[in-house]
């Protein structure tokens, strides 16, 4: 299983597509609908979120695929696994995390961190907020993510779960991409976005 050559950086490409696609469907059912800029403010928080969220899985599953004697074993195991928890615990544990920083900004009064506040025009003023906002999205992605390492680690027996939940495509690498890159992704980052544009918007 490879991660990063040509395939599986284009069923990467397609999952981002078809995910982040679904969150232009949620606003068409919003009731009441967010202004355009709003809304793109609110979805740009999660395209630069999922860029490092995603780079962080890649890295977390080559570093977890390596096995103690330098053996590479398989990362789209631990690829799996990351997107597993992330997506279901992860989330959660996101919510917490992001709830922890609304409170701590409120008790110091700081401005310019309600999610999905931006503020009036100028635009100048809007994306500084935005940019403030982001800053501790990424950050409570960062630890969430430091949180969902630490559990690996606690739950070494997870990667035989991996193993067996995946060993229907042991020996067909495209095959296994596609599942562990695209399909498994597409239906929970789907959930995902979802849950997580509600708690940022």
């Amino acid at each position: 299983c490879k991660l990063m050559d040509g395939f599986a950086i284009f069923i990467q490409l397609c999952l981002a597509t078809a995910a982040f696609s679904t969150l232009v469907l949620k606003r068409q059912r919003e009731k009441p609908q967010r202004p355009v800029r709003i809304w793109a403010f609110d979805v740009s928080k999660q395209l630069v979120g999922g860029i490092v969220i995603h780079s962080l899985n890649v890295v977390a599953a080559y570093i977890f695929g390596a096995n103690p004697d330098g053996e590479q074993s398989n990362p789209c195991v631990w690829y799996f696994l990351n997107i597993l928890v992330d997506t279901t615990l992860g989330v959660v544990i996101l919510w917490l995390i992001l709830s922890g920083f609304k409170h701590i900004t409120s008790y110091f009064s700081w401005t310019g961190f309600e999610s999905g506040v931006y503020g009036n025009p100028p635009m100048s003023n809007q994306l500084k907020q935005w940019g403030k906002q982001l800053v501790l999205y990424i950050l409570s992605l960062v630890l969430m993510k430091f949180v969902v390492v630490l559990l690996f680690h606690l739950c070494p027996w997870i990667s035989d779960f991996g193993r067996w939940v995946l060993q229907w495509t042991l020996g067909n690498y495209k095959l296994q991409v596609v599942f562990v890159m695209l399909i498994f992704p597409l239906v929970m980052n789907i959930m995902q976005f979802w849950i997580v544009d509600t708690i940022v918007k």
